[in-house]
């Protein structure tokens, strides 16, 4: 009875933010990405590193833990780790829905680890006024750049090939 009420609860989030699980072999990284937004940002990120841009990417190499919090988040998994060509190590996260969730775990990042570079990628900046601009507006704070994947992804249509391989669905 659990399994199968976890399985519609699972069934019912894929539904609600259009999550498609993809995994595919981007570059030498063979990935399961929880979402198309994250496949096609890894494309995009193997484009740079082909041009020479950055050095390398990695997908959600590492963990964070936030030590002495008593609620959630305690811990957090961004996305990308890429290392740019003059050697910083940034951390992207990838978003289609900008949730307070997100925000938290940028605010306990700056908390535990006030070294750490972030970057948001959203699929599309939200509309001025909105719930979703306030959290963009607040996420400034922790993150060092907001970007807008749609209009990158735009911008690459006919150099980059963003065709799904093959889709896992849960």
């Amino acid at each position: 009875m659990i399994e199968r009420m976890g399985f519609e609860k699972n069934r019912r989030i894929i539904r609600q933010y259009g999550n498609t699980r993809v995994t595919a072999t981007v570059g030498e990284n063979k990935c399961y990405f929880r979402s198309k937004l994250e496949y096609h940002w890894a494309l995009y990120l193997e484009f740079l590193k082909t041009n020479g841009e950055i050095i390398k990417w990695e997908y959600e190499p590492k963990v964070f833990y936030f030590p002495d919090e008593k609620t959630a988040p305690v811990q957090y998994k961004p996305d990308f780790r890429v290392t740019e060509k003059d050697g910083t190590v940034v951390w992207h996260e990838t978003k289609g829905y900008h949730d307070g969730k997100t925000n938290k775990k940028f605010q306990r990042m700056a908390k535990h680890y006030p070294n750490v570079i972030m970057d948001l990628v959203l699929q599309s900046i939200p509309r001025t006024g909105s719930k979703g601009a306030n959290r963009r507006f607040n996420a400034q704070r922790y993150v060092r750049r907001i970007v807008d994947s749609s209009t990158v992804f735009s911008q690459m249509k006919g150099i980059i090939n963003f065709n799904l391989p093959k889709i896992s669905k849960m």
